[in-house]
């Protein structure tokens, strides 16, 4: 928990220097205690390798990351892992954390778009509202990891949910995010990212870095910090920084998340958000949960204007059961093994390089991947082809259909620092 002297000094404490006491916890926040630094711990290995960047907490009311985090965190000290490369553990919202809120005054994980971050960079200090404050300060050390570690770093947002539910995994839909997401054993969520944009991981994902999200469980439910640092040491081993060797109970951790993901299907793609406003009075019917087959029609919730039913035959996603919130409720649609390998045989192929060509497809050369739709015969059929190309987000365009997908190409751009120290040292 953050106390207000604790939180006007992080601003400046950019560097790893000391970190939190790391030593597991059942209780958030733990009686006394206080986080006083966004800086949950720096595990530089033996050896040259990647960088793993992991954050619990951009949300608030979410501490089952932190606490997972500090719990590895501890073990790799006390166990003295060998590791190769470097892990790098974050607290997000910090002062929400604090207040066990989901956010002060906006969602600190609906806000990186470039023309924001812009006017973050640019603003006033005294301008800044709390998530402002919080953003800065996580950009600054993004920015820094951007410059000074080779490409990509793998990056992975913890995170937990309101409704009941086994965990999943949330990746913006490029071939780079799918491998340490099919590590992780649970359900992938595509198309997500797309829907609410703006998040952390989509601005990641765009600088060409591997970005993950794993939602945990139910934020009370203890299961969700077991399921986390399973998810970490998993991520740490697909990654390349531990030995599969060196750690045993690996297998314990997979065969975990691999039984709660047992009867749901690998993959599942987003077909339908919810977008609600505090205005709305917004009431999510009692009783579902995440993965729930829910019919055509049927009554999910209720608002000021009256009864809410699904749009279409699906699976419920994130129920909203708290609140704070942007998104009512999610419907997703299973993605089959077939589908998912023939969008990555196409994808290699650079199939997309014949979009152009194509009638009724006008590519905007200014925008990347960005494409328009005119008039073709089938619409929602040309839809559901372009989603195995990436095209997921529907951008508004005059009535026009114009859909985007994030940037597939890989960076490969290579940077200058050894160690975190290095790479925060003082100009």
């Amino acid at each position: 928990m953050q106390d207000r002297r604790g939180l006007e000094k992080s601003e400046a404490d950019l560097g790893p220097g000391s970190t939190t006491p790391s030593r597991p916890t059942p209780e958030w926040p733990p009686e006394g205690a206080t986080l006083t630094r966004r800086w949950l711990g720096a595990h530089e290995g033996v050896a040259p390798g990647p960088t793993l960047v992991i954050i619990g907490g951009i949300h608030g009311n979410e501490p089952s990351g932190v606490i997972a985090l500090q719990r590895v965190l501890h073990e790799l000290r006390r166990r003295r892992i060998p590791v190769q490369g470097r892990l790098l553990g974050l607290a997000g919202n910090m002062r929400a954390l604090a207040h066990n809120a989901r956010f002060m005054t906006r969602d600190l994980n609906r806000g990186w778009f470039p023309d924001h971050l812009a006017r973050l960079r640019d603003q006033a200090h005294s301008e800044d509202s709390p998530e402002d404050v919080e953003q800065r300060e996580l950009l600054k050390i993004f920015d820094r990891l951007d410059e000074t570690f080779d490409h990509p770093l793998v990056v992975m947002d913890l995170h937990s949910f309101s409704a009941e539910g086994p965990p999943f995994s949330v990746v913006a839909d490029t071939l780079r995010n799918r491998p340490l997401a099919y590590e992780l054993r649970a359900p992938i969520i595509f198309g997500l990212d797309e829907a609410v944009g703006g998040t952390m991981l989509g601005y990641l994902a765009d600088l060409g870095h591997v970005a993950v999200g794993f939602e945990g469980g139910q934020h009370d439910d203890p299961r969700t910090v077991e399921n986390h640092v399973a998810a970490i040491w998993i991520a740490l081993v697909a990654n390349g920084l531990i030995a599969r060797e060196e750690l045993p109970e690996l297998e314990r951790c997979e065969a975990r998340l691999a039984q709660a993901a047992a009867g749901l299907p690998r993959a599942v793609e987003i077909v339908y958000r919810h977008p609600i406003t505090p205005e709305d009075g917004f009431r999510m019917d009692p009783g579902f949960h995440n993965f729930q087959d829910v019919r055509r029609n049927q009554r999910l919730a209720i608002d000021r204007d009256g009864e809410i039913g699904s749009p279409a035959t699906g699976r419920v996603l994130m129920p909203l059961y708290q609140g704070q919130g942007e998104d009512g409720f999610f419907i997703a649609r299973d993605l089959g093994n077939a589908r998912l390998q023939l969008s990555a045989a196409l994808r290699k192929l650079e199939v997309d390089r014949l979009l152009p060509y194509l009638p009724g497809i006008e590519v905007d050369d200014s925008v990347a991947d960005e494409i328009t739709v005119g008039r073709v015969g089938n619409r929602p059929a040309v839809k559901k082809v372009l989603r195995l190309l990436g095209y997921r987000k529907d951008v508004p365009a005059d009535g026009q259909l114009r859909v985007a997908r994030r940037r597939q190409a890989e960076s490969k751009r290579r940077g200058r620092a050894s160690t975190i120290g290095e790479a925060f040292a003082p100009d």
